[in-house]
This record gives C-alpha cells, sequence and structure tokens, in this order.
C-alpha cells in the first residue's frame, strides 16, 4: 500500500486565501493589503486547516468574543489587545470567533527597502524560534490603533503617483513599531536562560512545528540545549513534562478539526501527519478517553 504524502495547504496570493476563506474582500495591489475582521461573514469559515503562505501577515486583535485567547498554551484573559506575526515558514492555523475584532495585515518583503536576510534579522518577530504573539499594554494600544488606522485609510484612498511609497511609509512606521513593543515583552522574558524564558521558547517552538516535530530530542536541538536540561527544566516551570505540552498542542488541533471541519477522520489524520489513521485514533484515544469519531460525535448531535 503507497504511504500517503503529508501535504498542507498553501497559498501564493493573497486573493486565494481571500477566496478559499470565503471573506468579501480582494487586493488590486499583490504586495499589500489591509483589512478588518468585519469583513468576515456568517459563510466565512471558522475553522482554518493548517496552512502556509508566501506572504507575512500581522493580525491585530482587540476584541475577542467571547473566546479566550491561547498564547504558548497558557490561558490569557482580560488581555487588552493582541499582535499575532505570521511568516512564510510558518505552519499556521485558527478557529475564529464570530465577534473578533481588529485588523489583518498581508504583505510581501519585497515590497521593502530590505534583503530577505536582513529583514528576518531586523524584525526578529516573524521567526519561528522567537516569540510571535504579544499582548499590548493599555497604554500602547490606542497608538497601534491609531498606525493600522492610518494605514488601513491610505490604502483605501485613490491611487495617485506616490501611493507605493506612501504606503510603504506607513507600513515602515507600524513595523518599527511592533519592533518596539517586541523587544520590551522579550528583554524580561529572554534576558538570561531562566525557566520561564526556555518554557515561552519552546511553547513558541511548539507551534510552529507541533506538524512536524513530536519528540523532547528535537525540540531541545532547536533550543541548544540538552533533552534532559530541556525535560527538567520544564517539569520545574509547570509540574508537567515536555512531552505532555508536544502532545497538547496536536491534540488541540485535532479536537478544532473534529468539531468545526468537515474533513473525514482519514483526512484529518494525514492532514496532522500521522502514519495512518489508526496510529491518529491510537493516539487520540490514549489521551482523551474517546475514538475521534466518538469525540466528534458528542459535538455533532449537538447541531
Amino acid at each position: 500500500m503507497k504511504e500517503k504524502t503529508f501535504q498542507i495547504l498553501h497559498f501564493k496570493e493573497m486573493n486565494t486565501l481571500y477566496e478559499y476563506i470565503n471573506v468579501s474582500v480582494c487586493t488590486q495591489n499583490p504586495n499589500l493589503h489591509i483589512y478588518k475582521f468585519s469583513d468576515f461573514t456568517q459563510d466565512s469559515l471558522k475553522v482554518m486547516k493548517p496552512h502556509s503562505k508566501d506572504f507575512h501577515q500581522v493580525s491585530f486583535i482587540t476584541g475577542f468574543g467571547d473566546s479566550q485567547l491561547n498564547i504558548n498554551q497558557s490561558k490569557v484573559q482580560k488581555v487588552n489587545a493582541v499582535l499575532y506575526f505570521i511568516s512564510p515558514q510558518h505552519i499556521y492555523s485558527w478557529v475564529r470567533d464570530p465577534k473578533i475584532e481588529g485588523f489583518i495585515l498581508n504583505f510581501k518583503q519585497s515590497l521593502l527597502p530590505f534583503k530577505p536576510a536582513e529583514f528576518q534579522e531586523r524584525f526578529r518577530y516573524f521567526n519561528l524560534d522567537e516569540l510571535n504573539a504579544i499582548p499590548i499594554s493599555q497604554d500602547q494600544i490606542e497608538r497601534v490603533i491609531e498606525l493600522f488606522n492610518d494605514l488601513y485609510k491610505e490604502y483605501n484612498e485613490p491611487r495617485t503617483a506616490f501611493s507605493q511609497e506612501i504606503l510603504q511609509h506607513y507600513l515602515l512606521a507600524l513595523l518599527y513599531k511592533c519592533l518596539n513593543l517586541f523587544d520590551s515583552r522579550t528583554e524580561e522574558m529572554y534576558k538570561s536562560q531562566t525557566n520561564d524564558g526556555v518554557f515561552y521558547r519552546f511553547q513558541n517552538l511548539i507551534n510552529n512545528y507541533y506538524l512536524t516535530k513530536r519528540s523532547v530530542k528535537e525540540y531541545s536541538e532547536l533550543l541548544h540545549i540538552t533533552p534532559n536540561h530541556l525535560s527538567e527544566t520544564i517539569k520545574k516551570s509547570t509540574g508537567q513534562n515536555a512531552l505532555h505540552f508536544i502532545n497538547e498542542r496536536l491534540l488541540l488541533e485535532a479536537k478544532n478539526l473534529l468539531v468545526y471541519s468537515i474533513d473525514d477522520i482519514k483526512g484529518i489524520a494525514y492532514m496532522l501527519n500521522f502514519a495512518s489513521p489508526s496510529h491518529f485514533g491510537k493516539f487520540f484515544k490514549k489521551h482523551t478517553g474517546q475514538t475521534p469519531l466518538q469525540y466528534r460525535g458528542q459535538y455533532t448531535s449537538k447541531k
């Protein structure tokens, strides 16, 4: 029997992504687009499968509705606002609360006056091994909203001879403001190899690699520490072993797909990079006490 090839959705262009998620926006500029969560409709997707794209994204969430925000697996409530940074290297997925508010900014790195390596080094919040989601404090939120609003208004102005240059200016101002916020946030966490610093980096790496890396050893190599050191550090910080968090991230994705998507169990198993549906079923039942079909059934019966 031929082994199923692991593949994820990939979008080269912004409009192709918009069409897939059924959101009522379209951009005439292939390098830059900004829109609002309010542009999603009742018919837009509520869950997005793991995917990648050929452009960068900055999501600024200012209202979460009734949902809880998960940053690095830790539930954060009563957050004023959060910035998410997604690069073409990310494998990304989401479940959308219809009441969510804020902006989505998509752009291609080629729009900016940096070589790819220089851009990656400068705007570190897009790197896979850095913190890709940062909460915004109350004293900063108005300034960040202002920057997104300025770019949004300029984008929707009639095009002029210098529109591209003006949009680039607003984009750079926003990215540098994000860099200030990122540096402030990470300085307190990463200034030394404290237990919490290692834990946050470990969690961020899991969010970015959970489909392809399933062992403590693989993550310890990314963190440049030994597996024993990683395990002991996570245990001290959380009381749980490191493998617990790897499995939890995979289970979270599986549960979201079972509840919100229409894909069959076989499709979900291969989407999550399991060798076979039976491997997926054994993993899921071991950690939840239910088969994937039983778990899905308790939700579909309520619809």
